[in-house]
């Protein structure tokens, strides 16, 4: 029996486990097994399209009632900065040239999606039992309809302030979030209307 029961109340789940949202990786096939396993299953929804999200929760939905997130980043777009391009790849240059590869080559694409109206649409059709994000939170607007389709929110947190942040806003569960997370670190990020400023 686990000690501590809060995250399996709030959450309606059997294992104090939230399988973690790999954008890229994970799908409805990894949140139906975490899912079924008595764990909060994680669909990530970063780098698929409204479209997408219906269907991979569509497939969730005829597999198990079990309770589901779905996490969506909430970052601000970058604009092209063509000064900053060219210091990086002169920088780097070295390397390239090492490696035998041309230093002015395009560099794809990563198209990773924030968080909008036509996702926000999809989370109110499906009704998951949670929503998380990732970078800080929607919109006021946004999170208000996400709250409103019943789920319960989570967010990132990378220091104690931003966690303190998120607290003040409302959140459900923090994700708190340290150095081991690998390639990125969901952070709040500061700049735009409901996120917080970085301290």
């Amino acid at each position: 029996m686990w000690p501590d029961r809060r995250l399996l109340d709030l959450f309606g789940i059997e294992r104090p486990i939230v399988q973690a949202p790999m954008a890229g990786a994970g799908g409805s096939a990894v949140a139906i097994a975490a899912a079924e396993a008595g764990a909060l299953g994680s669909l990530p929804c970063a780098t698929i399209d409204a479209a997408q999200a219906r269907a991979e929760l569509g497939v969730i939905r005829q597999c198990t009632a079990r309770p589901i997130d779905v996490n969506v980043f909430c970052h601000a777009r970058t604009k092209p900065d063509a000064v900053r391009e060219a210091a990086w790849r002169a920088r780097l240059a070295p390397y390239y040239a090492g490696l035998g590869l041309a230093a002015d080559a395009a560099a794809p694409a990563v198209n990773r999606e924030p968080f909008d109206d036509a996702l926000c649409r999809v989370i109110e059709e499906a009704r998951p039992e949670v929503g998380s994000f990732h970078f800080g939170l929607p919109e006021p607007a946004l999170l208000a309809r996400v709250r409103a389709a019943g789920c319960l929110i989570m967010s990132s947190a990378t220091t104690v302030a931003e966690a303190r942040w998120l607290e003040d806003h409302g959140v459900d569960a923090v994700i708190a979030q340290g150095s081991e997370a690998g390639g990125h670190r969901g952070g709040v990020r500061g700049g735009r209307r409901g996120r917080a400023d970085r301290h």
